[in-house]
């Protein structure tokens, strides 16, 4: 086998090549590739170095700015041209229009605008890219075997993404066919170029939608910092209202005594409203072209309208808090513009200002109910001991194949236990209708409110092993085994409403109905939504608050006990009272009870179905709570773990702003960040290869003049193919003129001393 050997380029007149081992020693050491250059640089190739290097270390200047101003999510204002947060939108000006006009006017200017800066970082990214390319590429040509000829034009080729797709890009590590077998190290790292090259060409293409995605704001919905304000205590729901200032109107004394006609003059009208609405809407409901399309109604507290809301989980029926209304209604005042001298720390004044829209968010406690209405007949069983049983007829579980009020499928007796002992007081209350219709015989028509703890069923043929028929059919009632009935088990279907159970019974006026009852039962359940409410009047023209983040009842979850006395304060009646018959609410409900107890399936029984809804929506909304204020020192670990009681949660209070701002809540700001972050790697790599292969590498016209000087040594025969010919390596060093010479890399083609002219 022929000896290998390294050429060299001899620095003389005449040109010509020897076995490195006939060379000088002293000549020897001024012809390896990393021979310093004895010439002096010139200044200016210093000074370009230098400015180079600093020209790419500055693009990490404006990318770490697009860094913070996304990870902070920085809040711009309402245009996005906002110097100093003073871009004043107030949709409640008189000039709004005009102000929206030229506010939009701005936006599209600069964002025009930030689209030629993201272009530019691209541009940018794209010298420190090629530069890196070609300081790795003379890095790879001063050390080792060389650089194989393939890549030798790789910085002006990189930035096509096709070159991902050439073949020689893939193929060029690889020894070529004449060559003597190279070792795996020396292939792994010129495969580690060629895939440096490749995630540089995608980063380049990918630079400027990344650049564009991270320079130019959205519109966005932004919450403001959540201040923790109180922390829930106990509903007021188990015991009957009391305490002065509870209801405008009325004394701490008349609560006691439960004489709840004072809160008529604030929540009289509410009620005769909700029922105006009810009754206008049905009516609407049942014409051609209303097609049983019923818009529920709205009730007001302070500046502020709500509705129950009836959520996807339909059986639960969610009712808004007054107390809580009356709180948020001062802050919807202020973000409307009312009080200029109010400016409470939980909504800042210039954000309601410094945004196209703002949405207020206060967290607080809600009750929901599940019940529905039935037609029967009601009998009592007194027992010893002042307790007593009242069973209803006509119940219908939840799965019936019933409409409303429909009195088929199978039929249960529904009892409830009552009288428990002296606080029984607390559990039922009463009043009365005034009848001023001249065609009913009946004065009044009785109303009772009663709460039961527990109740259980039974059907013709089976009472479940509670023993309830054979007591009922006693004549002495007072021997009754009181535990066995009330403990006995029930089959799931039915138990959904047999614990904490809240029954509202109406009698029908009319002859030969004494024990004839429209009954209605619920279950309370409660929750902790976020309330919210669009202070803008152009989209919330009626204050409308809408209940968001309800929690959803599960199966398994017990019902809360609720005092009867807080319908009496939803009627505005004081206790066994009688309520006049002029109010709408009782001429209507007069009208409703015959026709709803002759036909379940009328349009008064629908009627009547949405008034005693409202009635039960006046009732939970003017329930109240309790709280305590959160502690001034209370930090970020502390509310987390109190925020593990869900049954004493910390309500927070923000706002929600509409406004150009910075962020990273979408996938393509996520990729973005990862984009100009590896930009940024790669910006650094390039100073620190630059310093390792030192200033020399700057003069491309001098490469390209040493690649002309190159005399060829037969190193391509045999070679014909492009992927054989970029197999080649070449290595590029300084000869003692201070040149740049190429020569061919160790062990590339095999030669001999006949190879030498």
């Amino acid at each position: 086998m022929d000896p290998v050997y390294e050429r060299v380029f001899k620095p003389q007149s005449s040109t010509s090549y020897r076995p490195i081992q006939q060379i000088s020693p002293s000549l020897a050491s001024h012809l390896t590739p990393h021979a310093p250059a004895p010439r002096r640089l010139r200044r200016s190739r210093v000074v370009f170095h230098w400015l180079s290097h600093i020209l790419s270390l500055l693009w990490i200047a404006p990318i770490a700015t697009l860094l913070w101003l996304n990870l902070s999510k920085h809040v711009i204002g309402a245009s996005v041209w906002c110097p100093r947060h003073n871009c004043n939108a107030d949709g409640n000006s008189d000039n709004a229009i005009e102000r929206a006009t030229k506010l939009d006017r701005q936006d599209h200017n600069v964002t025009g605008a930030l689209q030629f800066v993201a272009k530019a970082l691209e541009v940018w990214f794209f010298f420190v890219a090629t530069s890196l390319v070609y300081d790795m590429g003379i890095m790879f040509a001063q050390r080792g075997r060389g650089l194989p000829v393939g890549y030798f034009l790789t910085h002006l080729e990189f930035g096509d993404v096709r070159n991902l797709l050439n073949p020689l890009l893939w193929t060029s590590p690889l020894p070529h066919r004449t060559g003597v077998p190279e070792k795996r190290a020396r292939i792994i790292k010129l495969y580690i170029f060629a895939c440096a090259t490749a995630l540089l060409t995608i980063l380049a293409n990918l630079m400027g939608p990344a650049a564009a995605v991270l320079v130019l704001p959205t519109l966005q919905w932004v919450d403001t910092p959540r201040i923790m304000h109180q922390t829930f205590n106990v509903t007021g729901a188990t015991h009957q209202p009391s305490g002065g200032g509870l209801f405008p109107g009325c004394s701490a004394a008349q609560l006691d005594l439960r004489n709840y006609s004072c809160t008529a003059n604030t929540y009289g009208p509410s009620l005769d409203q909700w029922t105006a609405q009810s009754i206008a809407s049905t009516k609407q409901a049942f014409t051609p072209h209303g097609e049983g399309g019923v818009i529920l109604g709205v009730s007001q507290e302070a500046a502020l309208q709500f509705t129950i809301n009836v959520t996807a989980n339909a059986d639960v029926t969610w009712v808004p808090s007054r107390q809580v209304l009356r709180e948020m209604s001062h802050d919807f005042l202020k973000a409307r513009g009312h009080f200029a001298d109010w400016d409470p720390p939980e909504y800042p004044d210039r954000e309601f200002n410094n945004s196209l829209q703002t949405i207020l968010q206060r967290q607080g406690p809600s009750l929901g109910f599940q019940g529905m209405c039935y037609i029967g007949n009601v009998t009592d069983v007194n027992l010893e001991d002042g307790r007593w049983i009242r069973c209803y007829t006509g119940w219908l579980p939840n799965d019936a194949p019933t409409g409303l009020l429909l009195n088929n499928g199978t039929e249960y007796t529904k009892c409830f236990r009552l009288g428990l002992g002296p606080a029984d007081k607390d559990n039922q209350s009463g009043f009365f209708l005034q009848n001023l219709d001249p065609n009913v015989t009946q004065v009044e028509t009785g109303i009772g409110i009663y709460f039961a703890d527990r109740a259980t069923l039974f059907s013709d043929s089976d009472d479940f092993g509670s023993g309830i028929k054979e007591c009922l059919a006693r004549e002495n009632s007072e021997d009754c085994d009181w535990d066995r009935i009330f403990a006995a088990p029930l089959p799931d279907r039915l138990t959904n409403t047999t614990v904490n159970v809240g029954i509202v019974s109406y009698e029908v006026p009319g002859p030969d109905r004494e024990n004839g009852r429209v009954w209605c039962e619920h279950v309370v359940y409660q929750s902790f939504p976020t309330y919210s409410v669009d202070t803008s009047p152009r989209t919330n023209l009626q204050n409308l608050v809408m209940l968001n983040n309800l929690a959803k009842v599960e199966m398994e979850a017990i019902p809360m006990a609720m005092n009867p006395s807080w319908f009496l304060a939803a009627w505005s009646v004081d206790f066994n009272s009688t309520l006049n018959g002029k109010r709408q609410i009782v001429k209507e409900l007069s009208r409703m009870l015959p026709l709803t107890y002759e036909d379940g399936s009328s349009k008064s029984a629908i009627e009547f179905m949405f008034l005693h809804l409202y009635v039960l929506g006046q009732s939970l909304s003017m329930v109240n709570h309790y709280t305590y204020d959160v502690p001034a020192d209370f930090n970020t670990r502390q509310a987390k773990e109190a925020d593990k009681d869900k049954y004493h949660p910390i309500f927070r209070t923000y706002a929600t702003i509409h406004v150009w701002a910075y962020g990273i809540s979408g996938r393509t700001a996520k990729l973005g960040i990862a984009v100009v972050s590896l930009g940024a790697v790669c910006v650094i790599a390039r100073f620190l290869i630059g310093l390792m292969i030192g200033i020399q590498e700057r003069s491309t016209v001098e490469m390209l003049a040493a690649a002309f000087e190159h005399r060829h040594q037969r190193e391509f025969d045999g070679l014909e193919e492009d992927e054989e010919l970029a197999k080649v390596r070449y290595q590029v060093f300084v000869d003692v003129e201070g040149k740049k010479r190429f020569m061919p890399g160790k062990r590339t083609t095999r030669w001999s001393n006949a190879n030498t002219p």
